[in-house]
């Protein structure tokens, strides 16, 4: 319910700036406090934070990411857990995007947001409901009962290496551990929210060199934090 308030509060603000005039010229300036205001008006708007050409990582990390894609020239495969603005942002800048995505209603609001990437490929693989049976459950609030086995071995279905692996959907700690085999030799994984407890015995097990970038997040008004994984 708070939640829904604070982004319904960002839209009435949204309007009045763009009556102002405010908006238009957050978006010409390339101040990045200026650009980080502008991307406040953007919560929970794929499309408008896809225009701004912003993923939902700290800033710190899309800098170390974008630096890594454009190292490879364009050619960089890709591998995501959980679809979004950061679907459209890689499509811009990788060779091949595979993306997996567990909310069927989700996968058809994207469907405009991707058509200008058709690098991007979105499948949409739906948690079945087994219950206490469950092989791979989410910890995520509302998610009980739910498998996500599927959803995590999708990488199999695809197949590696891949060089950049992006976890920021359900399940993360089971899709890091299935990912791993799958990163190329010089890749990084994108393991986004990683200041949660619920992820840290997964990070510090992985056997994986993990950087820490703590820092504003496009659309929030407050810190996060993104790792980001290499071979050792």
């Amino acid at each position: 319910m708070l939640r829904e308030t604070y982004v319904g509060g960002w839209r009435l603000a949204r309007r009045a700036a763009e009556r102002t005039g405010l908006l238009a010229r957050l978006d010409r300036s390339e101040n990045g406090l200026a650009r980080h205001a502008r991307s406040l008006f953007a919560i929970h708007d794929v499309g408008d934070l896809s225009q701004l050409d912003l993923p939902w990582w700290t800033y710190p990390a899309i800098a170390d990411v974008e630096a890594a894609l454009a190292a490879s020239d364009g050619k960089a495969r890709v591998f995501e857990y959980g679809s979004g603005a950061s679907s459209v942002w890689l499509g811009r800048r990788a060779g091949e995007v595979h993306s997996v995505e567990h909310s069927g209603e989700f996968v058809e609001f994207l469907g405009s947001a991707l058509a200008e990437v058709p690098n991007v490929r979105l499948r949409h693989v739906a948690a079945a409901q087994r219950g206490p049976d469950a092989r791979v459950p989410s910890q995520r609030h509302g998610h009980e009962g739910l498998d996500f086995a599927e959803y995590v071995s999708s990488i199999d279905v695809v197949g590696g290496p891949f060089d950049v692996i992006v976890i920021d959907g359900r399940a993360r700690a089971a899709c890091l551990r299935q990912a791993i085999p799958h990163l190329a030799h010089d890749g990084l994984v994108v393991f986004d929210n990683s200041n949660r407890v619920r992820y840290r015995e997964a990070i510090l097990t992985s056997g994986l060199a993990a950087t820490r970038y703590r820092g504003w997040v496009p659309s929030l008004p407050y810190q996060s934090e993104t790792t980001i994984l290499r071979h050792r």
